[in-house]
């Protein structure tokens, strides 16, 4: 960069020296000057692409740190603030909004260090041919700084509204093709059609406005560049007229007036860039500067021999104003199996959802082996515990992955062992590639059944003490469910078990049965008991015909 803004210099005051030399009819400049000249560009033409080299790599490398930080953080934060927005606006903040702050990296190296030495090199040259011309030209410039700064002001505000609006179509569209299914089957594709249009219409709108700010700074300077030029060439001819000065020297002055043109608008244009950028770098702050509030403590607590006891006492739970969780108090003895059942919205999947800490109950405690479970390390309590959910994520990845995803350490042997168990190696034989068979997003190339089947054979693979089902047969068929029964039945003896069902024929021998209504434990006990009561859970057995 200095080389560059050097040499630029050097331009001036070459041709400076060609018009003295001309005026004094001295022929030999015409031999000496374009050597000179090209030797001079081919120097700046090698420094600028050392230039360009260095910040494309130096550019590349901290938006990819700046990517890996941001992945890092959503990997390890709270399941809360991931539930807050849509994917697509951190999708949107890990892609848009670092390259913007990657483009600006780049902006700011090459105009306000490259640029910012080659207007001091080229004001110190004009200040050297006619130091009066210089001063002149050093006042009327900075006359276009208040407009600049108050477009730069209004870009910032415009390019903060973009980017989120940038985040919330990058979410539609990812529902848009996620949904590809239920859209067709519905025939909502009009209606899809329309809902895009209006949001990629919006992000123009946005776009354009964004556009047309950074347009006014080139017209601006521009016609400042203008006024300047029209007096120095006046004061200059009558500065030349009245031998003041040299026609090199004007020459020089007016050839560094011209190469000075492009840096200073290239400084102007700077700040409504580093405005634009600065929006970026809110958005990607304020989400790292976000704590994970669910971490294991400074000095966690290392139990030796995890034997499954989970106490919860006393505890409430909200997600934002509403109390989910009302004065939940149970106890589970190690090995023991508890079911949950109760209506949709009930709350026991927040149970689920609070004994590996995927979130912390809002008062109250709970207990594993009599350690609030806020005082343990919290990935070998995660370690301690497999849960298969109503969901079953499946990763793009091969089936033997996504088993082993159970235990990562896991051989071949394992893992076949744990897909036996749960009713899936006789179908994952007849895939096309067999363990190896890709799966594709979420798992699509499978049923849902066959997905629960994967995620059960991982938790399986786990052989954790804890095993936490959340509605694990909910996309089985009678016979698969019947398999899968058998396999949790044998899996769950010696573990402690909490099974989440909305079929209370799959939850009838359970040890004990919790049944949950708005939040609160209405009944406790076992499937005779609970049925002798007559309470909610009789009524519910009837409305689904079992007694």
């Amino acid at each position: 960069m200095a080389v560059v803004a050097v040499l630029s210099g050097a331009y001036p005051t070459m041709i400076q020296h060609v018009f003295n030399a001309l005026s004094a009819e001295n022929p030999h400049v015409i031999w000496q000057m374009p050597p000179l000249i090209i030797g001079v560009a081919l120097i700046r033409g090698v420094a600028m692409y050392g230039v360009a080299r260095q910040m494309s790599v130096l550019s590349l490398r901290v938006m990819l740190r700046i990517q890996k930080t941001l992945v890092t953080h959503l990997i390890f934060a709270d399941l809360r603030l991931l539930m807050a927005s849509p994917a697509g606006h951190f999708v949107s903040r890990l892609t848009h909004d670092v390259h913007i702050i990657r483009d600006v990296l780049v902006r700011m190296a090459n105009n306000l260090v490259r640029d910012g030495l080659t207007v001091l090199v080229l004001l110190g040259v004009m200040m050297w041919f006619d130091w009066l011309l210089t001063l002149l030209v050093l006042l009327i410039y900075p006359l276009a700084m208040g407009p600049i700064l108050a477009i730069g002001r209004r870009q910032h505000r415009l390019s903060r509204q973009l980017q989120e609006q940038t985040g919330e179509t990058t979410a539609l569209l990812h529902e848009s093709i996620k949904g590809g299914r239920m859209i067709r089957a519905y025939g909502l594709e009009a209606y899809e059609q329309s809902r895009s249009t209006k949001m990629l219409t919006w992000l123009l709108q946005s776009q354009r406005e964004l556009a047309l700010g950074r347009a006014r700074i080139a017209p601006l300077l521009e016609a400042l560049a203008g006024v300047v030029m029209a007096v120095i060439v006046g004061l200059a001819g009558w500065r030349v007229l009245s031998g003041a000065v040299d026609v090199g020297d004007i020459a020089g002055f007016i050839s560094a007036l011209l190469m000075l043109v492009q840096p200073v608008r290239a400084l102007g244009t700077l700040n409504t860039i580093v405005q634009e950028a600065g929006a970026a770098l809110i958005r990607l702050y304020t989400l790292l500067d976000t704590p994970p509030a669910v971490v294991s403590p400074p000095e966690p607590l290392m139990l030796k021999d995890i034997k499954g006891r989970l106490d919860f006492e006393a505890v409430n739970f909200r997600y934002d104003q509403a109390l989910t969780l009302t004065d939940v108090s149970f106890s589970v003895k190690p090995g023991q199996i508890l079911a949950l059942v109760g209506a949709s919205g009930s709350g026991k999947s927040t149970i689920i959802n609070l004994i590996p800490r995927l979130y912390d109950p809002s008062s109250g405690v709970i207990r594993l082996d009599g350690h609030d479970l806020r005082e343990l390390d919290i990935t070998q309590l995660r370690d301690s515990i497999a849960l298969v959910s109503q969901d079953s994520l499946m990763f793009n990845d091969s089936v033997r992955a996504n088993i082993a995803f159970g235990r990562l350490d896991a051989d071949e042997a394992e893992i076949i062992a744990a897909a036996i168990a749960a009713a899936a190696h006789e179908f994952i034989m007849e895939l096309e590639d067999g363990y190896d068979t890709m799966l594709g997003e979420e798992g699509n190339r499978l049923s849902g059944g066959q997905r629960q089947r994967i995620a059960i054979a991982r938790a399986i693979l786990r052989d954790a003490p804890i095993l936490l089902l959340d509605e694990p047969t909910s996309a089985l068929d009678a016979v698969t469910e019947k398999q899968i029964q058998a396999a949790i039945k044998k899996l769950s003896v010696g573990r402690t078990t909490l099974i989440v069902a909305h079929r209370l024929i799959t939850v009838q021998h359970a040890e004990q049965i919790l049944v949950i209504d708005q939040g609160r434990v209405v009944e406790s006990g076992n499937h005779k008991e609970l049925l002798e009561k007559g309470g909610l859970y009789a009524e519910l057995c009837r409305s689904q015909h079992f007694y």
